[in-house]
């Protein structure tokens, strides 16, 4: 199993890049003009996605603006369904129109996540999700709009996961192991930083990271 799961995990890596390289560029242009124009990127992720957004806050490499937008509240999986908690979140932060935020969720059908990138939006920031668009034909969205995170992007960019998020079938069981999401939304972030991070040196622009 740990073979097949490289091998079908490499599958996903190399669909992301050869799909969604496009949509990784244009998150980075929209991240260095955050950067360079003083904007703060602000992440969000309930469950295990919180992750994601964690990965990009806080470390050595990061950059120095970056925050998430529950850091005091506790991780937010309970909640993730109920309506009408994103806009009182969105209250604690003046957002900008200089900002960015990263809203990661492999279904994206979620309440919670879907309310935190309209308002992000409605608050004249960039928004940029990371999910899994293979959902829409499997899932009926949670919201009472019947939208999906996806749809309050300036950039959407697809995990090419699926709702299940388990790769590896266990022989003699109806079990499987192996979610890929966490994985490739890390992996999605990085390949948005280190282009942000190009393009801000082509601009004779010293990017402002954490010091390692």
């Amino acid at each position: 199993m740990y073979q097949k799961f490289q091998e079908v995990l490499n599958e996903i890596i190399q669909t992301i890049v050869a799909e969604e390289t496009a949509n990784i560029k244009k998150a980075a242009l929209l991240l260095s003009k955050t950067v360079m124009e003083g904007g703060t990127l602000y992440t969000f992720g309930t469950g295990h996605s919180l992750s994601i957004a964690l990965e990009a806050v806080g470390k050595r490499g990061s950059l120095i603006k970056a925050k998430l937008l529950d850091e005091h509240i506790g991780n937010l999986a309970r909640f993730e369904r109920l309506e009408g908690l994103g806009p009182i979140i969105m209250k604690n932060h003046q957002l900008r129109q200089e900002d960015t935020v990263i809203v990661a969720s492999n279904s994206g059908r979620n309440p919670l996540t879907i309310e935190v990138a309209k308002e992000a939006k409605r608050k004249g920031a960039k928004v940029i999700t990371i999910s899994a668009h293979a959902v829409k034909a499997e899932l009926v969205s949670l919201s009472k709009d019947g939208k999906y995170l996806s749809d309050f992007a300036d950039v959407a960019i697809d995990n090419h996961g699926d709702s299940k998020d388990l790769l590896i079938e266990i022989p003699a069981t109806d079990l499987k192991v192996g979610s890929p999401s966490t994985l490739t939304g890390i992996y999605i972030y990085y390949l948005m930083l280190t282009e942000a991070v190009d393009l801000m040196i082509k601009n004779n622009f010293q990017p402002p990271l954490i010091k390692g």
